[in-house]
């Protein structure tokens, strides 16, 4: 409808043309809060918006100071400038800029925007104020603010800074944390040739040929490339956008970001470093493993060999202590030959790495069966319900399954039965399996050491083995990145936890 100021205006020039009636009717009927003030700030006439606005009628408004509708703290300071305003009285159309803070009926406050048009009348000066309740576009833009704020934040943040390519006018725009990452003054105009001033030299035909292809497939492709900036630093930092097209179907602008992956590239690298010396530590180990498995084998077989033929041949004609001493060192050949099996089968953990589907219940049967001649003989008793379906590496969770078993039947009471329970619970993103016995249990303070390589709690002639078992077990866990430990109590059994991720 225009501006109710000017509008009021015209009406004044033409006041003579119509009668009362209709004058106060047009002015009733504005959508904005209409008040006439004589020279001592008294409202003289208010329209019917008042009501709405303000929560006054026009009968308690009128003769009144038009100061009740602001607040108490800016009434010396309206009063001084409307002083200054009559000095040298001019229209002030709304969008002028005057902006005041308005107090309803109930005492609440809130922003307004006036508008002034003095005029004279019957050779009184009065003034037309024209007012508007700005409470809605100041939450607009307040909230325009925040979200502004946040998104700097976000970009500052992220080290990402916005652009606009007006690609017809080749006129750009950056965000201020574009200037950051460039390291460049605001100020001035932009265009591409700015933009890729700052694009590293070695890079510069990959770049233009990659906004050549966009331009010509009228779609953007995210690319990576190197920067320097203003203070001749190098960075590498990651384009993305979205291209519009005009009626015509030309390529009339394109908005994206540009994100400083500088860190981010050197850290991949680093990964990537890190890898290769990985590789290489594996291939170290699969030699140990060849060694272990072959070379340190022989002589050891050899060894028990030899002592088994010497003892063949001349065991009768040795005396009660040499008989001993050949004992020792076949035992002793055998428990080297087990402790290189140990330590090769070690190594070879995790070398097949495809994980696939498998039954834990059928898994756990197949375990039973290979150990059945050590639970006949220990008369143990084996207890486990339906076990869920996971994803896995089936040798090495066998493995792990036939460990915590063969070590619960190992260290058993002597006079109790062994009975072993195997159990599963579902948790947010993985099961948690659970291996109790009936056992002799362990010391508290030998917990934290329980899954390192050759540690061992007892002596070889009361349980015999090589201490490796417990650190298999921990190996297989991790490999399938979960978590495994045990608690226990001396004379009261263990109970082994470990779990596997669900996916």
């Amino acid at each position: 409808m225009g501006d109710p100021a000017l509008l009021f205006e015209t009406i004044v020039r033409s006041v003579n043309t119509i009668d009362r009636h209709q004058f106060d009717g047009v002015l009733h009927h504005l959508p904005n809060n209409l008040l006439i003030i004589d020279d001592s700030g008294v409202i003289i006439y208010a329209n019917n918006q008042l009501e709405k606005t303000f929560g006054y009628t026009k009968e308690e408004v009128l003769g009144q100071k038009a100061q009740i509708l602001i607040p108490d703290y800016q009434r010396k300071l309206n009063a001084k400038k409307r002083s200054e305003f009559y000095t040298r009285p001019h229209a002030l159309p709304i969008g002028s800029g005057v902006e005041v803070t308005g107090v309803k009926k109930n005492g609440e406050e809130f922003p307004m925007e006036i508008g002034l048009t003095p005029f004279n009348r019957n050779g009184a000066n009065l003034l037309a104020v024209t007012i508007i309740d700005n409470t809605k576009r100041k939450k607009v833009e307040e909230d325009l603010i925040k979200k502004n704020e946040l998104l700097n934040l976000g970009e500052q943040i992220n080290q990402i800074g916005h652009w606009q390519w007006n690609v017809i006018d080749d006129k750009i725009t950056w965000s201020d944390n574009l200037y950051a990452m460039f390291q460049r003054e605001k100020g001035g105009e932009l265009c591409y040739e700015t933009y890729f001033s700052y694009v590293y030299e070695e890079d510069s035909q990959f770049v233009l040929g990659r906004t050549q292809k966009i331009l010509e497939d009228k779609q953007f492709y995210d690319f990576f490339h190197r920067i320097k900036t203003g203070t001749g630093q190098i960075k590498t930092v990651h384009l993305m956008g979205k291209v519009f097209l005009n009626e015509r179907g030309e390529v009339a602008e394109m908005v994206g970001t540009c994100q400083d992956v500088t860190k981010q590239k050197a850290d991949e690298k680093r990964v990537e470093l890190f890898t290769q010396q990985l590789q290489a530590k594996n291939k170290e180990l699969e030699m140990f493993a060849y060694v272990a498995g072959h070379d340190l084998k022989e002589p050891v077989r050899t060894i028990g060999a030899m002592t088994q033929l010497f003892m063949q041949s001349n065991g009768a004609s040795l005396n009660e202590e040499g008989r001993e001493l050949m004992e020792v060192i076949s035992n002793a050949a055998g428990r080297m030959k087990q402790l290189i099996n140990d330590l090769s089968d070690y190594s070879k953990l995790g070398t097949d790495r495809t994980q696939s589907t498998h039954n834990c219940t059928v898994i756990m049967e197949e375990v039973c069966k290979d150990l059945a001649v050590a639970i006949d003989e220990a008369n143990a008793e084996i207890v486990f319900n339906k076990l869920p379906v996971v994803q896995c590496y089936r040798t090495e969770l066998r493995l792990l399954f036939q460990n915590l078993i063969s070590n619960a039947i190992k260290f058993r009471k002597t006079n109790e039965k062994p009975v072993i329970h195997v159990s599963a619970e579902l948790n947010e993103d993985s099961w948690t399996f659970a291996v109790k016995d009936n056992g002799i249990g362990m010391a508290k303070d030998c917990l934290p050491d329980i899954f390192q390589i050759f540690r061992r709690l007892h002596s070889r002639e009361e349980y015999p083995g090589t201490g490796i078992g417990l650190a298999h077990c921990k190996k297989i866990v991790e490999l399938h990145e979960g978590e495994i430990w045990v608690e226990s109590e001396q004379g009261k059994g263990s109970t082994f936890y470990f779990t596997i991720p669900l996916s």
